[in-house]
């Protein structure tokens, strides 16, 4: 069935990204086949909130993940709007249908600094997308920083953002230590290395991973993390699923004795 729309643009930080933004992504996947992410560079950010939570190439790995979003475009233009970035995608697609996607903190058009290139390009605005109600805001999840420091025999992690069905962590791993050989049966793993030189077993398969890497762990998949570098080794872990209590590991192999 054709939908609406040759492309839905969707513009933002996503700094950190929250599943306000997953629900976004799904609906403007409903309004067409092609999602494209207009994605705010750092020196935007800087502008916004003084410093980005994560800096734009890390930001635009984890988006290029999402099955919803087909491709994602670093603006190059800094200012307090996408509407640069919006005009150059139409001249680069003429003569295609196109809407700009606004959740559910942009209602009132005249808030919208985007309205007026996008009334003269043709290019529809979409209100809603995502639901009416904003659910989460990146820069208050930077932030409040939530929870403290949890010690580990490995090193120890505290968690970024949480909510229901996602959780995000910094987990950083001590010199010459690994994390247990292990599995989770209610949620997937994504892993983004930020600081260090890593060695990560999937399955039967072996991964060197250094900063700005990352890899996917799909739930039910065994799965270990070795600090193979000369200093700690710091990655952040984005959990997705129904189950992300601590007691959802499935250890297999141990060096601490916890099995």
């Amino acid at each position: 069935m054709k939908k609406k729309y040759d492309f839905a643009l969707v513009s933002g930080g996503f700094d950190p990204v929250h599943v306000g933004h997953l629900r976004m992504f799904q609906d403007a996947k409903n309004l067409s086949e092609n999602v494209i992410v207009l994605l705010n560079n750092d020196e935007w950010l800087m502008k916004k909130k003084g410093k980005p939570f994560m800096n734009e190439g890390q930001r635009k790995e984890i988006l290029d993940e999402f099955k919803s979003i087909s491709k994602v475009i670093i603006q190059t233009k800094s200012d307090r709007s996408s509407s640069r970035a919006i005009e150059e995608f139409v001249h680069n697609n003429p003569d295609k249908t196109v809407c700009y996607c606004n959740g559910g903190d942009r209602s009132n058009i005249r808030n919208i600094r985007e309205a007026d290139i996008c009334n003269k390009l043709g290019v529809t605005l979409e209100f809603g997308i995502g639901g009416n109600t904003k659910i989460e805001s990146s820069s208050q999840l930077s932030k409040n920083y939530l929870g403290n420091v949890e010690e580990r025999p490995w090193g120890n992690y505290h968690i970024i953002a949480k909510n229901k069905g996602y959780q995000i962590k910094e987990i950083i791993v001590s010199k010459g230590s690994k994390l247990s050989l292990q599995k989770h049966s209610g949620r997937s793993e994504f892993w983004q290395i930020v600081k260090g030189e890593s060695k990560i077993t999937i399955e039967e398969n072996k991964h060197y991973l250094k900063e700005k890497e990352h890899i996917y762990i799909p739930k039910n998949t065994i799965h270990r993390i070795e600090n193979i570098g000369k200093d700690e080794l710091i990655f952040i872990e984005i959990q997705l699923g129904e189950n992300l209590k601590e007691e959802d590991i499935i250890r297999l192999e141990d060096d601490y004795g916890r099995i």
